[in-house]
């Protein structure tokens, strides 16, 4: 179980559990919450306190403060080990470096675009 606190703008990057699904309970502030199915289909909701979104093991997710002030949620899992890979630093931060010219054609852009983005991880 984890206590998170957004400011407003915050973002909890796209990102997947592989050994755990998620439920987030919001707990005060407008909370975007979303998920990609296996079948890329996007669900979201936003979440006002007292309301909950469940995330299935895997997927890739995110939360996301919409509101004008601080957003609060309690999180919790349904394993104690519920790993982690956060899809961007994965992708254009790992080491050694995936060859740009890799992710240069899964993402159909220039490589000049990979490096750049690889620049900011």
């Amino acid at each position: 179980m984890n206590r998170v606190d957004y400011a407003p703008g915050g973002l909890n990057p796209p990102h997947s559990h592989p050994h755990a699904s998620e439920l987030v309970l919001a707990v005060k502030g407008e909370l975007l919450v979303g998920f990609v199915s296996t079948s890329n289909v996007f669900y979201s909701k936003v979440l006002k306190s007292g309301e909950n979104f469940v995330i299935p093991k895997g997927l890739v997710h995110f939360q996301y403060n919409v509101g004008k002030g601080k957003a609060v949620a309690i999180t919790t899992f349904d394993s104690q080990l519920p790993g982690v890979v956060v899809a961007a630093s994965t992708l254009f931060g790992s080491k050694p470096d995936i060859p740009d010219q890799v992710l240069a054609k899964a993402f159909q852009v220039d490589e000049k675009i990979v490096k750049a983005i690889k620049s900011k991880f």
